[in-house]
């Protein structure tokens, strides 16, 4: 796809190799862009917007105005600057990114309006499953049209008290602690877990469980190399593991 980059660079007076130090990407990289040899990532494309004061519908070629964020957050306030941030990153999203944000944004809801959580009736808990599982190995997309879609029934001696959800293991990269088809215990986490600790954790739109290292996404399996985490990595933990159901 070709994206307006050079249009907005020049309007803004800089040259390639400038922008390209700005953003912290290579020069030949940036050339990539501008070409359309491939692809910049969603939040680079957005930082591109913000340098050159332009919207990112302009960068896509939605607009033919290249109206800036901050006259944006003029024409519409009822948005804070925050929330306007969020609406023009979302709407560059493809299918499956706007997925991942509707499945997170969802649970988050139900987590903050107590719709989501475990449900105890007397001997039986009933507890959230996600049913799309997350990986064990090398990557697992976490989506879907809704955040939950079944509940386990289990006796409430056996469930966590703070556990809030579960998940499916998809892969044997946990093993031997955690297999393929494993049930696990979830905590939802406001924070990032302790290193060492496993937990559920969404990189780059990919879900994953793996104990946190330093640095890295580590596994149990000794057959998987650690996942490096880089700067420019979109890293959020979506709770520590508790257990297996």
């Amino acid at each position: 796809m070709r994206f307006r980059i050079k249009e907005a660079r020049e309007a803004a007076g800089y040259s390639q190799k400038e922008l390209a130090e700005i953003l912290g990407v290579a020069p030949n990289t940036f050339h990539g862009y501008e070409s359309g040899k491939h692809d910049p990532k969603s939040f680079l494309l957005t930082e591109i917007a913000e340098v050159c004061g332009v919207s990112t519908d302009f960068l896509l070629g939605l607009t033919d105005f290249p109206k800036s964020h901050t006259a944006l957050r003029e024409t519409q306030t009822p948005y804070s600057s925050q929330e306007q941030d969020m609406i023009e990153k979302y709407r560059i999203l493809d299918i499956h990114g706007k997925r991942v944000v509707d499945s997170v944004l969802e649970a988050e809801y139900d987590r903050m309006t107590h719709v989501a959580g475990q449900e105890s009736r007397g001997a039986t808990t009933y507890i959230p499953c996600y049913d799309l599982a997350v990986s064990a190995g090398i990557g697992e997309p976490w989506s879907g049209d809704s955040g939950y879609k079944t509940r386990l029934e289990i006796p409430t001696e056996q469930v966590p008290d703070s556990a809030h959800y579960c998940a499916r293991v998809n892969g044997d990269s946990m093993e031997p602690a955690y297999s393929d088809g494993d049930i696990v215990y979830v905590q939802r986490m406001d924070e990032m877990v302790r290193m060492g600790e496993i937990g559920i954790f969404f990189l780059n739109g990919d879900g994953y469980i793996k104990r946190l290292g330093r640095g890295v996404l580590e596994s149990l399996n000794p057959q998987y190399e650690p996942i490096p985490i880089h700067e420019y990595d979109d890293l959020r933990c979506q709770g520590r593991v508790l257990g297996k159901v």
